[in-house]
């Protein structure tokens, strides 16, 4: 009896060895972040970095660039409501969502106090819930027309859940959020967009982020396998997210099993680029005829990873989570935990047939200047690099250091 004990104790032991190496270590150290060091913003002595704190530039999950113009487009919330209602971090108190969320637009180009140069978009032809046209902003992307100019949006859309027969709220927590993709129209310069069509179906479950692929298709990704409940938990150990495809008429998944997949773009290769949030791994994929995602290369990036942007020379500039766990405590207590941020630039070369990736970190900081980075944006007229976060407060603003510049932290 005492042999058997022993026997099983020992490959008890073993079990508990081999989970914790291949499962828990990883999870703790290379996902969560801790005991990682992080370096300041103050170690990179050729950038010069300004907070943005003008009022209502809170809560900006993402950014796009217009390159010709350099106006900056930003799906801006407030971070308190981000606290309540968030349904990608399982914040589903509908009651207190926000009712201000709003897209942005910065002259990021031309001079003057930096509050005159911002617009606001105001909707034309969205009802929103029950006429109060609100929405409730994620992920975006744009496209401009070849044609005229215009400007044509997609944007998350985290509708609270209603039921259908008589209008009444239903519980979030227990049916999820009732999320849809909206395409807006809008001109360059303009300070409105006018609603154009409401994408809303059964596989656009969790959506993130989302990217025009064509004139009138588009692909995003579900972050979650469903939108709550205990299957929903297991999706950073076993997967469960997916990447859709939508056109005019109707919407398919391109391909599902993903851990956490996030912010997505499509490079100037016309490849898909699909992050993850777990592993840092960024999945290649062209999209086959039948429209299905078929994977052509894979780059791996240290850290966890939200969005991807794409800039004027095609380099893809990728936000990350150097400690998730610090950003998880900011997704509940933004104005006292600052999670570090991590911005890394991949560029890509070839080399005969093959496609090389050269994987560089371009920004770090510990929290202490830059806001929790949600998406990085980078103008490659100016050298400059934008900076938004989900439950920021603020944005944040890096260039260039002139020659001998001192380091110095500013706010406008």
């Amino acid at each position: 009896m005492v042999n058997l004990v022993s026997k099983v104790t020992a490959v008890g032991a073993v079990f508990i060895a081999v989970v914790y190496q291949f499962v828990f270590k990883s999870l703790i150290f290379d996902t969560l972040g801790y005991g990682r060091q992080v370096l300041t913003i103050k170690d990179f002595q050729d950038i010069r970095c300004e907070r943005v704190t003008e009022p209502g530039l809170e809560g900006c999950e993402d950014m796009w660039l217009h390159q010709p113009t350099g106006l900056l487009y930003m799906a801006c919330s407030d971070s308190q409501s981000r606290t309540q209602w968030l349904p990608a971090v399982g914040h589903l108190n509908a009651s207190a969502r926000g009712l201000t969320d709003r897209i942005a637009v910065l002259d990021t180009r031309s001079s003057g106090r930096l509050a005159s140069r911002i617009k606001w978009l105001s909707v034309e032809d969205f009802s929103g819930i029950k006429g109060d046209k609100t929405l409730n902003l994620h992920g975006f992307d744009v496209r401009v027309d070849d044609d005229t100019g215009a400007l044509h949006i997609l944007l998350i859309n985290h509708r609270p859940p209603i039921d259908p027969e008589n209008g009444e709220p239903l519980d979030a927590t227990v049916f999820g959020a009732n999320s849809t993709i909206e395409h807006f129209r809008t001109e360059v310069g303009c300070d409105t967009m006018r609603h154009v069509k409401t994408y809303a179906d059964p596989l656009i479950q969790t959506p993130n982020r989302v990217a025009w692929v064509t004139d009138h298709s588009f692909v995003f990704t579900n972050y979650h396998s469903v939108k709550v409940g205990f299957r929903r938990e297991l999706d950073p150990f076993i997967g469960g997210g997916s990447v859709g495809y939508c056109n005019q008429t109707t919407c398919s998944i391109a391909l599902s099993g993903l851990k956490l997949p996030n912010g997505l773009v499509v490079g100037q290769d016309g490849l898909i680029y699909v992050p993850s949030s777990i592993d840092g791994s960024v999945k290649i994929f062209s999209l086959s005829e039948n429209h299905i995602l078929v994977e052509a290369n894979e780059i791996k990036v240290p850290f966890p990873i939200d969005n991807l942007s794409v800039d004027k020379k095609g380099d893809i500039y990728v936000a990350a989570f150097p400690k998730v766990y610090k950003w998880v405590e900011s997704s509940k207590n933004p104005f006292d935990v600052h999670p570090p941020t991590t911005v890394f630039r991949i560029r890509k070369s070839s080399n005969g047939h093959n496609a090389e990736y050269v994987v560089e970190k371009v920004l770090e900081d510990d929290g202490s200047v830059l806001p929790g980075t949600t998406t990085a944006v980078h103008d490659a007229e100016t050298g400059r690099i934008y900076l938004g976060g989900v439950m920021s407060a603020y944005i944040a603003i890096c260039e260039p250091a002139l020659p001998d510049e001192p380091y110095v932290l500013g706010s406008v």
